[in-house]
């Protein structure tokens, strides 16, 4: 697997300026080759549904039965880039439109091209599996804001049951919150404190009208070359179900992933609405997809 070492603010906007030109040839961007996250020896990794029921999103990437047709990396249909890392579609992903109009380039998903139902995927959790925020951290070249925010819904909070991560700019206010928590000392790098991190975030509701603030888990991460998922569950889920929270669960929980500005590294939040906090279960809250 590569290494990527997240950087500051100003050296990440150097880097998005220095790719722009190849938004054309996206394989290439950030100096990957279309197989940069193939790992030797790996097998394909098993999908995670129980129903095998179609739904829109997986319908739009999902590849084809006997190797042709519109969802490959060859013919990405209305996806805007559809990889297959080491020719495996089980391990591959898509950037998809989160809109049906393809230019809307602040709300994007990134979407693995096999069946995964959402966060509570217990595939997720195993060492070997594909690693989806790297792959939409590889994408934010489509994209045209510097203040980029990765972020899953929870099973509870979300309209569609195909994984997919949502890429596109953190809400201005809400920014702001997380950089004055960062100054504050209120988010260290000691993943095992995450679970009691907790700072308050503003967010929108649909209209974009109304403000309020909720109550979100804070970690900073060192590297985009971490499984989230696994993170979430050993430092989040586990320590409250050992606390006696018969409630904590990784179906409740809503994450996100975005650039930390006042240091290095990142930030992930973590929110849910059933472990005390007075939390969310979607994460459309602190996004700006306008």
């Amino acid at each position: 697997m590569t290494t990527t070492t997240v950087t500051t603010r100003s050296r990440f906007t150097r880097r998005i300026a220095a790719v722009a030109a190849l938004v054309a040839a996206p394989a290439l961007a950030f100096g990957l080759s279309p197989a940069a996250h193939a790992e030797t020896g790996t097998q394909h990794f098993a999908e995670c549904d129980l129903t095998h029921k179609d739904d829109k999103i997986w319908d739009g990437v999902k590849p084809p039965a006997h190797g042709v047709g519109e969802h490959s990396p060859k013919n990405p249909g209305h996806n805007l880039q559809v990889q297959w890392p080491g020719n495996d579609s089980t391990r591959g992903f898509a950037v998809h439109p989160g809109k049906q109009d393809i230019k809307a380039v602040q709300d994007l998903l990134v979407v693995p091209t096999v069946r995964e139902t959402g966060i509570e995927c217990p595939n997720l959790l195993r060492s070997d599996a594909p690693n989806y925020f790297k792959d939409a951290y590889d994408s934010i070249h489509f994209g045209s804001s510097p203040d980029w925010a990765l972020g899953i819904n929870s099973k509870d909070g979300r309209g569609y049951d195909q994984l997919h991560i949502h890429l596109t700019r953190l809400y201005g206010a809400a920014r702001e919150d997380i950089d004055r928590a960062v100054k504050a000392g209120k988010v260290s790098k000691d993943e095992h404190k995450w679970v009691d991190q907790v700072i308050e975030v503003t967010d929108h509701d649909k209209t974009f009208v109304q403000t309020s603030k909720h109550a979100y888990r804070a970690w900073n991460a060192n590297s985009i070359d971490t499984n989230f998922f696994a993170k979430l569950q050993d430092n989040v889920i586990t320590p409250l179900v050992k606390q006696g929270n018969k409630q904590a669960d990784m179906a409740h929980e809503t994450m996100l992933v975005t650039l930390n500005h006042e240091g290095n590294g990142l930030i992930v939040l973590a929110s849910d609405t059933n472990s005390g906090i007075h939390g969310v279960n979607q994460i459309e809250g602190i996004m700006d997809k306008r």
